[in-house]
């Protein structure tokens, strides 16, 4: 088998499904083959850039004064069942613990599908004074969720292994409000810095999580033209606060309920990365998250081992020291199999060393964006590298804002949707009445994924149902 058979995948635009698991395995981020549907065995490469990708989450978390906690798995049913609208929402997604060792267990304990109720429960006992407001904390950890419709990896699973959810209390709703907003900057922030265009749109109220005042969440756009909710930042007002006895004394010595928000991004955010990044060669990561931003490969030949490999020895090392993650492949694999293997990997910048280069004083660099080539002299090496991979991450992000625009089209009437929504989400404008979504839906056969609000007031459009005057721009398509 020939080295670039080995790595071949199927073309991403012929078949996006085929592509993305052949990638995910063959890349070495994933493994498929465990025997419970919907979970998944992270490998090291896939699991560095998926803590990379956190870490920038993190980051973004403790500037902005949120704190990391972290809360048992498992809730007692008659805790997660106090609120019947929020349980309502995961119905029929729960996973039950029912036995305990040999007996039955006296209650019914639910693998964590999101931690509102655990948490809940015990802040209920922290929290009791205005003193003790606002309290913004997160954690980042598993959790289950029974997906009836078709598992696929990293986009729709059963254990999601990933989950940063963050959870905040407030003494006010209007200061709940704020951090909603909060949350929506942070998810723009950690999107911009992974380079993938997203939409934010609020919910319809027929589709707000059940009990929330309402929610924003963010979207993109796959190769498959179907939409991937990435993130999504509630606003529960004091939904909780009156059923898990969540009050505080205020300054004025009366008793009030706590406003609460929540908000989470997961393992879907590297899988943008990889559907819109990737080519047919495999990945292509932004420099920020690769485990491995510069691999440098020697190319010895009869006569040259030593010098070239003392060359590329030096590049590395230059390389290193400046701060860059470099991996020197100095396997006895041929270097034709070496590119096709940290291409697929998506190494952004591979560094060549042949004898041309050791007896000329440079290195030729190769840029995994779009393949371009460049003599580098090695006295200039680590200035021209850290230029290469900032211009690296401006291609990536120019392109994948040109992928984004031309897999969206707006539409002035239920016909034009009806065309357009064939391979694109669709943009309308709408009077906010959900009679009229909901006529937009039922024609159409997709649900509106959300609208941004009032996005068109004072600009005279039209409602494509009422004809009435539309302040918002809603967006509809296919989606995960």
């Amino acid at each position: 088998m020939s080295h670039k058979k080995a790595f071949e995948l199927t073309p991403k635009e012929e078949n996006f499904s085929q592509w993305f698991d052949e990638t995910l395995f063959k890349a070495e981020i994933l493994d498929e083959r465990y025997p419970v549907k919907g979970m998944y065995v992270w490998l090291p490469y896939g699991y560095e850039v998926m803590e990379r990708i956190m870490d920038i989450m993190e980051e973004l978390m403790r500037k902005t004064g949120h704190r990391r906690v972290y809360f048992p798995g498992v809730v007692p049913e008659s805790v997660l069942g106090r609120e019947f609208r929020f349980i309502k929402g995961f119905e029929g997604s729960v996973y039950w613990i029912t036995m305990l060792g040999r007996g039955q267990a006296p209650e019914r304990l639910a693998l964590r599908p999101t931690s509102e109720a655990i948490m809940y429960e015990v802040l209920s006992r922290w929290i009791k004074s205005y003193s003790d407001l606002p309290l913004r904390i997160y954690q980042i950890v598993p959790v289950y969720r029974f997906e009836t419709k078709a598992t696929r990896p990293m986009i729709r699973v059963r254990e999601i292994a990933f989950f940063k959810e963050g959870h905040t209390f407030h003494a006010t709703y209007e200061e709940a409000v704020e951090q909603v907003n909060l949350g929506v900057r942070i998810y723009r922030e950690f999107y911009d810095r992974l380079l993938i265009p997203y939409l934010v749109v609020k919910t319809t109220s027929w589709d707000t999580f059940p009990g929330a005042r309402y929610n924003y969440d963010l979207f993109t756009i796959m190769p498959d033209g179907k939409c991937l909710e990435l993130g999504s930042v509630i606003n529960f007002g004091d939904l909780f606060a009156r059923t898990y006895n969540l009050k505080y004394m205020d300054r004025d010595g009366t008793e009030k309920n706590v406003n609460t928000t929540s908000f989470g991004v997961s393992e879907r955010s590297l899988a943008a990365v990889i559907a819109i990044h990737g080519d047919d060669r495999g990945l292509r990561l932004p420099p920020e998250i690769a485990p491995i931003q510069v691999v440098v490969v020697p190319i010895p030949i009869k006569g040259s081992v030593g010098e070239v490999m003392s060359a590329a020895e030096r590049a590395s090392s230059l390389l290193s020291e400046a701060g860059f993650r470099v991996e020197l492949d100095d396997s006895d694999d041929r270097p034709g199999y070496k590119f096709y293997k940290w291409e697929l990997k998506g190494v952004p910048l591979r560094i060549e060393v042949g004898p041309k280069e050791a007896r000329g004083g440079y290195v030729t660099a190769v840029r995994r964006d779009d393949g371009s080539r460049e003599e580098v002299p090695n006295e200039k090496l680590t200035a021209r590298v850290g230029e290469l991979l900032e211009e690296i991450a401006s291609g990536l992000r120019t392109q994948a804002l040109e992928y984004f625009e031309s897999r969206v089209a707006s539409a002035s009437s239920i016909q034009e949707i009806e065309e357009l929504v064939r391979d694109k989400i669709v943009s309308f404008p709408w009077c906010g009445r959900e009679s009229c979504g909901h006529r937009v839906e039922d024609r159409v056969g997709y649900s509106i994924i959300g609208y941004e609000e009032n996005e068109l007031a004072g600009s005279g459009a039209s409602c494509v149902v009422c004809g009435g005057d539309a302040p918002h721009r809603a967006w509809i398509g296919r989606k995960y």
